[in-house]
């Protein structure tokens, strides 16, 4: 298995855990696209409002203003289980940056940045580059115990599975 983190790629276990020990915050990247059949003004208006581009993501939920709910997935999922997997935090954002739109959601350990950037293909067609960011600050447990950061690493959302899953929902548009 190849293990990802800081820009960097891991062959072995071992090497991942060393360079999980030698710093509390770490960082996962990922970048994808989609070509969607809608003009960039209609998919700016998508993206630009944060209740319908995450709500559609049923990933990140925003709240109110200034705050929003990250669901964790579930290991099981059973009638009657109580929803207390999920972690609260500022959303910011939307902000444009030259030409790209972007999203933060902060909660103290976690931070998540999802960034969009549109291209015009032709009149009805948009390409859209999804960049996605989670920098997690790990503690002092887990430097001590890395088996136990690969293993939470399991249970929560990467950015891969945040920027894939607003590509699947967003190509249904």
């Amino acid at each position: 298995m190849v293990y990802e983190c800081c820009g960097e790629k891991f062959e072995k276990e071992k090497e991942f855990k060393k360079h999980i020990r030698s710093r509390y915050w770490h960082r996962i990247n990922y970048s994808t696209s989609t070509k969607v059949l809608l003009n960039r003004d209609e998919v700016f208006n998508i993206v630009k409002n944060p209740k319908l581009i995450f709500g559609i993501s049923n990933l990140i939920i925003p709240i109110d203003q200034k705050r929003a709910i990250l669901y964790l997935p579930f290991k099981r999922i059973k009638t009657g289980t109580i929803l207390k997997r999920a972690i609260i935090g500022n959303l910011e954002g939307p902000k444009l940056d030259f030409d790209m739109l972007e999203y933060k959601f902060n909660s103290d350990k976690l931070v998540y940045e999802i960034s969009f950037r549109l291209k015009r293909l032709t009149e009805d067609q948009t390409e859209v580059y999804i960049l996605s960011s989670m920098a997690v600050n790990i503690g002092i447990l887990g430097r001590i115990m890395p088996s136990e950061v690969i293993k939470a690493l399991q249970s929560i959302v990467t950015p891969e599975i945040l920027a894939e899953n607003l590509v699947s929902n967003i190509k249904s548009l």
